[in-house]
């Protein structure tokens, strides 16, 4: 009994002592929480931590660093040996329908033999035996355009003949006739096709730049006269890749230099290449226009393409995955135009955007539609690693990033986002090879939807390439502005 006396007494000393003890236990005590702050913040840094601690490869976008895009950088070129004018509308409908959004007339090296009035390439070694289009079938499905005016008959001679001053005679009257029966507008008229690459009569590359420089403003001054108040912007044509014979040319240039309004470059480029390596291709752009006008730097990638000799013969699908960090590139260098070459398959098999009957697109045409229509607004600066990455601002609210996962072998990727609080993942999808063996077959590629994750931090978390080689994503991200 006196044991159990004690044992009554200890239990309600025990309940004494705890109720009147300042530590009661109020239910709302945010200590008696089943995650204290402390835990929350700690379990929000594990999740993090989660998300991210696994990443191979950390890509970064500054949305900070802006600079807008113009949207006629997602232009093309005709082809007038390899379309015809009675199926050109089929063309122009295929090429309309993946954003094109600007048309070189009538293309390249034709464009030295074209004879506006008649349809026709006299003289050339070329010429198709059904004409290409005409400038009415032009005018008639597409809006926009820009058109080449020939060097080459000048180019043959020697400056300071009669031979010479014929042939200039004889471009000026073209010239007249291509912006005239053109009616270019507002438009874009270059100064011949590559003159580094014409025969110049085998002369040396000094030679051929004198000539055409001479040329040029032989032409610039005609221009002036005949249409004082023309809208159009002229542009003189040259290598990218040796942006210092813009310089060259600038000191040459003692006539008509004003009327120049910038330059066209055809920026053929690669990743397995000296001479015309993708790492060079913005400060290249920049510096073959500011070196020839820094006031007046208009610039036209007139011709382009991911080269298969630049690229370790990369075709279809491998082509494609290159076509992102190129527009990227020619966003970043406040490019005016471009427009890609070839337009169909059968000029440069694997790299065309359509099939020879226009039926078929290609993985060029399909990846070029796709940022022709979501690579919009202002282009953000990036920086990229094994894999490459695009980011364009569409507004303050919607950020677009698409990451190329090339030949290298599956990771998990974290981009890294500054200047840009992501939210939420708006949409994902993941182009890829109609057979991840064979990733240069003649073949459309595979839209799939894909998963992806944000990470408290804002980091975008996904994996690329795991399924196989040559993975594109694209990823629109909602947010706002930080």
């Amino acid at each position: 009994m006196s044991n159990i006396k004690k044992l009554v007494s200890l239990v309600l000393l025990g309940f004494f002592v705890s109720c009147s003890s300042d530590s009661f236990t109020d239910p709302n005590d945010p200590k008696f929480d089943d995650i204290s702050e402390e835990s929350s913040e700690d379990a929000e840094d594990l999740m993090n931590n989660d998300l991210t601690a696994n990443v191979d490869v950390t890509l970064s976008v500054d949305a900070n660093d802006t600079v807008e895009i113009n949207p006629e950088i997602f232009g093309v070129n005709n082809d007038w040996r390899q379309i015809p004018d009675n199926t050109f509308s089929n063309f122009a409908t295929t090429i309309s329908s993946i954003g094109n959004t600007l048309m070189r007339y009538p293309g390249g090296w034709e464009s030295e033999f074209y004879a506006w009035s008649s349809n026709a390439t006299p003289g050339w070694q070329n010429t198709p035996a059904q004409p290409g289009a005409s400038v009415t079938t032009l005018k008639s499905n597409i809006s926009n355009y820009s058109i080449v005016i020939a060097t080459v008959d000048a180019m043959n001679t020697t400056l300071g003949t009669s031979e010479y001053n014929e042939a200039i005679d004889n471009l000026k009257s073209r010239t007249r006739e291509a912006i005239t029966i053109s009616n270019i507008g507002n438009g874009i008229v270059e100064i011949g096709n590559e003159w580094w690459l014409q025969a110049a009569g085998g002369v040396s590359r000094a030679d051929k730049l004198d000539k055409y420089v001479t040329i040029a403003m032989d032409l610039a001054e005609y221009i002036r006269t005949e249409f004082p108040s023309r809208e159009f912007k002229l542009l003189i044509n040259g290598d990218y890749t040796k942006p210092e014979e813009f310089t060259t040319m600038k000191n040459k240039f003692t006539r008509g230099y004003e009327e120049i309004d910038g330059v066209a470059l055809h920026t053929y480029t690669g990743y397995q290449t000296d001479t015309h390596n993708i790492v060079d291709l913005e400060s290249r752009i920049i510096e073959s226009a500011n070196n020839f006008n820094p006031n007046k730097n208009f610039k036209y990638l007139s011709e382009w393409m991911p080269s298969r000799l630049y690229n370790d013969s990369a075709l279809y699908m491998e082509a494609a995955n290159l076509i992102p960090d190129i527009i990227q590139i020619y966003a970043r260098a406040a490019s005016d135009a471009a427009a890609f070459w070839p337009p169909i398959n059968v000029s440069i098999p694997g790299l065309g955007l359509t099939s020879t009957n226009y039926a078929t697109v290609f993985p060029t045409g399909q990846i070029l539609g796709e940022l022709s229509k979501s690579y919009t607004g202002v282009a953000l600066k990036t920086n990229s690693d094994i894999f490459h990455l695009a980011a364009a601002l569409n507004d303050d609210n919607t950020m677009v990033v698409f990451i190329t996962g090339g030949d290298e072998s599956g990771k998990t990727v974290g981009v890294e986002i500054d200047g840009f609080i992501a939210d939420s993942i708006e949409n994902i999808e993941r182009y890829v090879p109609t057979d991840y063996s064979d990733t240069a077959k003649a073949e459309p590629y595979i839209t799939e939807t894909a998963t992806a994750e944000i990470s408290s931090n804002g980091t975008l978390v996904l994996d690329v390439n795991k399924e196989g080689p040559y993975q594109i994503y694209k990823v629109v991200l909602k947010g706002n502005r930080g």
